[in-house]
């Protein structure tokens, strides 16, 4: 209770002074407006360099972020828990401990130390909103993916969409073959979902002779001690900017912890737009030396394209499905059935939030981008390059 009594007197003579209690805007000082400056510059700085994505490309997400970023990373990767969830279960509390203590002094110095209080608080979020666009949010601006990598995105006819469908359907019942089951023949990962998390990278080194830009360092995903409660916001996994963290929720299905973790760990390279780091990630799984991730970034391209291909052609669709093996169908129901518990209205409120964060950040299609992973699927698979490679490097 000291910590709260100890200030006695006001910080500035004469602010209980009745003109200063009439006037509401007791407290401002002229240079409390520069408080705005950081949020106008990433505001301004976003728009301007999503107008040059090939000087984005070359000078801030393949220089100068990574310069800023990887120390971040390196030292995340070095703590064993997620950095992250600490900063979520620590704000409630320091937030009611802060607001008490200006709650306290605004009895004895009145409206200027909640003005006072305001002002530090837009400061406090106008700085967060440049650290968080020089860490992610610049990114939106950069060279689309297909540009980079040459893929022809157009519209295609439903036969190449049921074609690749069809591809993605027989490889990911192959791949079944190599992955562990439980009694209920369900797939789970053989070293467990701290093993995947820590292998995660190794995707991206393999990856890299292809594609050098997804060279990463050693670096780790973070499992989420809380993921039987995120679960009902809907979220899989979640990239936080200021850590540089790519955070996975443990508790859904094995199957869907491997992509997951490579989609977050894509973020961390600066790959920001959804769909091209769920592309990513795809490429990242087809190159990694475990088959369970391979047979988990199969399973995730070809729910994509299932659910476009059943959108666009129902019946077609009935007749990809039926070559899944029996393995691919339990593994897909038992995440079907898991979401399906956690459906309700945080769930809805979640999505919503998620939905104007992409469209704040120039994603237009919003929540929907996530599937728009499945037009740079067909691009690929158009150049005959989804395959590659389809066995470990060891030749296993």
């Amino acid at each position: 209770m000291g910590v709260f009594q100890k200030e006695t007197k006001p910080e500035t003579e004469g602010l209980n002074t009745p003109q200063t209690q009439r006037d509401w805007y007791t407290g401002l000082r002229l240079p409390d407006v520069l408080a705005l400056v950081p949020a106008l510059v990433a505001f301004g700085g976003q728009r301007l360099l999503a107008g040059y994505p090939s000087f984005t490309e070359t000078w801030f997400s393949a220089r100068l972020f990574r310069w800023i970023a990887d120390p971040i990373a390196w030292f995340s990767s070095m703590v064993p828990f997620s950095l992250t969830e600490f900063l979520v279960w620590s704000a409630l509390p320091l937030i009611i401990v802060l607001g008490s203590r200006v709650y306290r002094r605004a009895q004895v110095h009145g409206k200027p130390v909640w003005v006072r209080a305001g002002v530090h608080g837009v400061w406090i979020v106008s700085i967060a909103y440049l650290v968080f666009m020089l860490l992610f949010g610049f990114h939106y601006g950069r060279l689309p993916m297909a540009e980079r990598y040459g893929l022809e995105v157009k519209e295609r006819p439903v036969e190449e969409l049921a074609g690749m469908t069809l591809m993605l359907a027989k490889t990911a019942s192959e791949f079944r073959r190599f992955v562990q089951e439980d009694e209920e023949g369900v797939m789970v990962l053989r070293k467990g979902s701290t093993g995947a998390l820590w292998s995660g990278y190794l995707g991206f080194q393999y990856a890299s002779a292809a594609y050098p830009e997804l060279k990463m360092p050693r670096r780790r995903a973070k499992s989420v001690l809380s993921s039987g409660l995120w679960s009902y916001t809907g979220i899989s996994g979640m990239y936080f900017p200021f850590f540089v963290e790519a955070n996975v929720n443990t508790d859904m299905p094995y199957s869907a912890i491997p992509s997951t973790t490579l989609h977050e760990l894509a973020h961390t390279l600066g790959f920001a737009r959804e769909d091209e780091a769920e592309f990513i990630g795809f490429l990242a799984g087809i190159h990694h030396p475990d088959p369970d991730f391979k047979y988990s970034a199969k399973l995730n391209a070809f729910i994509h394209a299932s659910n476009a291909l059943y959108r666009a052609d129902p019946d077609t669709w009935q007749e990809t499905a039926a070559v899944l093996s029996e393995g691919v169908r339990r593994d897909i129901n038992a995440r079907r059935r898991y979401w399906q518990e956690y459906q309700g209205p945080v769930e809805r409120v979640s999505t919503r939030i998620n939905d104007a964060y992409l469209k704040s950040n120039m994603q237009r299609d919003g929540v929907r981008s996530y599937g728009a992973v499945v037009d740079l699927l067909l691009a690929h698979y158009a150049a005959d390059r989804l395959n590659t490679p389809s066995v470990l490097p060891d030749g296993r």
